[in-house]
């Protein structure tokens, strides 16, 4: 079973060490990110150079593999021996890393890195699996990016980040964990000796923002300001959003505070798929919805979503014009279930 970030962190708090660890991922960042925490973990700094060895894949050759994990540590309790994007392994440094990895000398510290090619079945990832630790490293899906950024703030740089602030942050920076920390981090400094980031710090360090966030635009549908997210929609399209992606988030967003209304019904569904972590500060905001969105009426709203959705994908009709007419319908049901009550 792969770990995530967090529980290899904490694992080697509790004094994991040694062996091997496979670090895969589609991120290049945050697999450098637990390439440098395994290293802390394992070596001291004043006898690093001399007590490892890195390699790249492409350039990495059997024999100089198999001479690296055969050598024991020098001032230091363990070779580390670090092997980077072993997609690019040739099949001779495939076969000296596999024909080692049941055998690894008890003070070495195997570290493997990896984008796994899509399909790919190759042996040496089995392997890596089943031998060592490993750690699926991929950035957080957008719904949840508020929420990494928020958390990293507080453990990377001991700040507090204001929820609207971490939405304006993500809405200007996008899915990419790389450029993203570093302007957590830029926010960190402008804001020192500060430990709380409000939304007018982001806007003071950034570049060129967006009048509205895709996370705006949801709430202004979820609070039935209709009139809010029809104005809006312009500067969305301006932004970068996408109609796709828009419709998207919201019917996300629907199906979470139609959970918000059955007890503890959404906490274990962020639980069941990983999402705790990072949206668990939304579950109040999402129970608050949930008065205006009853079951049925959310089932009427998600029905809408799908039918734009479907018109959208059929790439015969203006982006624009199916959200106007979707966010119409939604008011409609809106207005509907008020004159019921």
């Amino acid at each position: 079973m792969d770990l995530s970030l967090r529980q290899l962190r904490s694992k080697l708090a509790k004094g994991l060490r040694g062996g091997t660890f496979f670090l895969h991922g589609s991120d290049p960042f945050l697999r450098s990110e637990a390439v440098a925490l395994l290293l802390d973990a394992h070596l001291d700094p004043a006898g690093r150079d001399f007590s490892l060895d890195s390699f790249r894949g492409d350039t990495a050759t059997a024999e100089a593999l198999a001479a690296a994990v055969a050598t024991p540590p020098l001032l230091s309790r363990y070779r580390v021996v670090v092997v980077r994007d072993a997609q690019g392994l040739t099949a001779s440094a495939r076969a000296a890393l596999e024909s080692r990895l049941d055998k690894l000398p008890e003070d070495v510290a195997l570290i493997v890195t990896a984008e796994i090619p899509r399909g790919s079945t190759a042996r040496l990832y089995a392997l890596l699996r089943r031998h060592g630790t490993s750690v699926r490293l991929e950035p957080p899906d957008l719904s949840a990016l508020p929420g990494w950024l928020m958390e990293r703030a507080r453990t990377h740089h001991g700040v507090e980040l204001d929820p609207a602030a971490a939405q304006l942050l993500a809405a200007f920076m996008g899915r990419t964990p790389g450029p993203l920390a570093e302007e957590l981090a830029k926010l960190a400094d402008y804001i020192a000796p500060r430990t709380r980031a409000e939304l007018d710090d982001v806007r003071a360090v950034a570049g060129v923002l967006p009048q509205v966030t895709r996370w705006d635009w949801i709430d202004f549908v979820l609070a039935r300001r209709f009139d809010d997210a029809m104005s809006s929609l312009r500067d969305l399209f301006d932004g970068g959003e996408s109609a796709v992606g828009l419709v998207s988030a919201l019917g996300e967003a629907l199906v979470r505070v139609g959970l918000a209304g059955h007890a503890d019904a959404l906490a274990r569904a962020l639980k069941r798929d990983g999402a705790w972590k990072y949206l668990a500060w939304k579950i109040p905001h999402y129970r608050k919805c949930a008065a205006a969105w009853p079951p049925r009426v959310v089932e009427r709203a998600l029905e809408e979503c799908l039918r734009t959705d479907r018109l959208l994908k059929s790439g015969s009709l203006d982006e624009r014009a199916l959200l106007e007419e979707l966010l119409l319908r939604l008011a409609a049901i809106a207005q509907e279930r008020s004159a019921v009550a």
